[in-house]
């Protein structure tokens, strides 16, 4: 029963928590508004082991280790629950003597059907299925298009997509659309900033952004670090990349934030309150919201561990619902008020609303004045993430915040009320008493 108990309160959260104040009007959903989860299909869960193999080894990182895509199906529950709306999957594709034959399923993944069963879950959840295209073959659009007809998922993610002429993702982009219009083409670039343009003005809704990830494992994994190389990088590049913290090939975030002695949830904590309050689409990759330890490749790739500590699952839960609520975190600018020293405030707005950004970073608590003009003359800051609420005094706000937090303020009129607050703290707890009142008053009836 208190299982039950506690996903209703999970959903009562989520409803209210996530009812908009002051939200702009709603517009055709773009990959700006998509929080992505990448899955390593064969690490993630094994949900049919007949089809195991004789070769699954948990010891050595490079052979299989019985995740399937039925394990993903089977935990779909719970990547929606941290509020992600796409998963992009690993290559699943058949390897033959040496060469990918995209059309046909490795078998340890499972079954075509078994992707069409996913992708059917994914769409009651209004979530999307990427594919991981894998080794780009000539017959690129066909078959393409071929699991698309056959599966209906919803895009492609391209490992570095440079590899061939730019002008060839124009033309599979056109192709591609007359068969399903409303699909997503993701990628990555071996080159840094070079040419990431060409690609999203050539059918790419979004490049992974590479120099994001460099300074962020730098950035968060440590403290007291200035922020400034991060917010130049943030400034300067377009709203449609991806931000990520650590990905397939790279060593994880939580390796280095075990190398500069720093507690990696935390530590997570805090780069993830940036990733999903800046502009660009958060790409997490599997594990991390358990904070996952690996080195190089393939040793970043461990089987998952559903038994971890859920505060840092809670934590992005949150972060999600703030961002799903409030348009100006998905598609406002990014105006820095202050950043010194690893205490960065920044403003996102967006048509009528703005909402101001904290993150102490640091070792000690903060205190940061702030002129009115640059936020709101005689108006409130609310938190959505802590619940902090201050107000305005002698023409300036003063932000107090203690080491290593995160806060998401939005601006209220003084007399306004805190709906996301008032629904966690007030109304979510007495209808979950009550819920536990009318089970226990059903359980004695049937007795």
């Amino acid at each position: 029963m208190f299982k039950r108990a506690g996903k209703f309160l999970l959903i009562l959260f989520l409803l209210l928590g996530a009812i908009p104040v002051n939200a702009a009007e709603k517009e055709e959903r773009a990959w700006q508004d998509e929080i992505a989860y990448y899955v390593v299909v064969d690490r993630f869960n094994n949900g049919n082991s007949k089809n195991d193999g004789n070769d699954l080894n948990f010891e050595d990182p490079t052979a299989y280790h019985g995740g399937d895509i039925e394990g993903i199906t089977k935990k779909i529950e719970y990547i929606h629950e941290m509020g992600f709306t796409s998963i992009i999957l690993s290559p699943i594709f058949n390897e033959e003597n040496n060469a990918v034959e995209v059309k046909t399923m490795d078998e340890h993944a499972g079954t075509v059907e078994d992707v069409n069963k996913l992708v059917e879950e994914a769409h009651k959840l209004n979530m999307n299925i990427l594919l991981d295209y894998g080794e780009i073959d000539q017959n690129l659009t066909q078959t393409a298009s071929w699991w698309i007809n056959e599966t209906d998922v919803d895009g492609y993610y391209i490992e570095q997509a440079d590899s061939i002429d730019v002008s060839v993702w124009n033309q599979f982009h056109k192709d591609i659309e007359e068969l399903k219009e409303d699909f997503y083409l993701v990628g990555s670039i071996g080159s840094k900033d070079e040419n990431v343009s060409s690609y999203l003005e050539n059918g790419f809704d979004s490049i992974l952004n590479q120099s994001f990830y460099e300074e962020t494992a730098s950035v968060f994994s440590n403290v007291d670090q200035s922020f400034q190389p991060i917010t130049e990088i943030v400034a300067k590049s377009s709203p449609l990349l991806s931000t990520y913290v650590d990905n397939d090939r790279t060593v994880r975030f939580t390796r280095h934030a075990i190398e500069n002695n720093q507690h990696p949830g935390v530590r997570l904590k805090m780069a993830f309150s940036y990733m999903y309050t800046i502009p660009g689409t958060p790409f997490v990759y599997y594990g991390s919201e358990i904070a996952v330890d690996g080195g190089e490749p393939p040793t970043n790739r461990p089987l998952m561990n559903f038994q971890s500590d859920e505060e840092l699952i809670e934590y992005l839960g949150k972060l999600s619902v703030v961002r799903k609520t409030f348009p100006a975190l998905t598609r406002g600018d990014y105006e820095v008020l202050y950043e010194k020293d690893g205490m960065i405030i920044f403003k996102r707005s967006y048509q009528d609303e703005s909402l101001i950004v904290a993150i102490n970073n640091t070792t000690q608590t903060k205190k940061v004045k702030i002129p009115a003009a640059e936020i709101a003359k005689d108006n409130k800051l609310e938190g959505l993430l802590t619940g902090d609420t201050f107000e305005e005094e002698n023409g300036e706000y003063e932000f107090i915040i203690d080491r290593e937090i995160a806060e998401v303020y939005e601006i209220k009129d003084k007399t306004g009320l805190n709906i996301p607050f008032i629904s966690v703290f007030i109304i979510v707890p007495t209808l979950f008493i009550l819920f536990l009142v009318l089970a226990y008053r059903k359980g004695k009836q049937k007795a």
